[in-house]
């Protein structure tokens, strides 16, 4: 039982209570080693943890919870992807970014970002090349 952290730690690094340790593994949400009446987590299911926890502190239903991992799990090929995502809620949908790409890991729907301060930055930039341009077909 190398690189196993027990359920006191993990508590402390991931904010989930007891209960909630003890009905997610229950339900089979998380699965730790257990070795008589001790459970002992992965740095997986900590990781798992803090994308549980952080979701349905900001909304999420467990349900939705449970339906994306499961989602991640099929659509990705990492047998734990959590670890290299980010992961955003707005209490009603799991977005998930990666490698720059955006989508649903309860929908499916893929999302496009759209970064109006970069065309922003881009005009001015276009802006002042062809004030510069035009200064210097002046002085020519």
């Amino acid at each position: 039982m190398a690189n196993v952290y027990t359920t006191d730690l993990v508590m402390k690094l991931t904010g989930a209570t007891s209960n909630q340790l003890k009905y997610w593994v229950r339900i089979r949400l998380i699965n730790p080693e257990i070795n008589g009446r001790r459970a002992y987590y992965s740095f997986k299911d900590i990781i798992k943890l803090r994308v549980l926890v952080s979701l349905r502190r900001n909304g999420l239903s467990l349900q939705k919870v449970r339906l994306g991992i499961d989602r991640l799990s099929q659509m990705l090929p990492d047998d734990e992807p959590l670890s290299r995502l980010i992961i955003y809620t707005d209490g009603e949908d799991m977005i998930v970014v990666e490698k720059g790409k955006y989508f649903s890991a309860i929908t499916k729907q893929q999302y496009f970002r759209f970064d109006t301060e970069q065309i922003g930055a881009e005009v001015i930039k276009l802006q002042q090349d062809k004030r510069h341009l035009a200064t210097k077909k002046a002085v020519s």
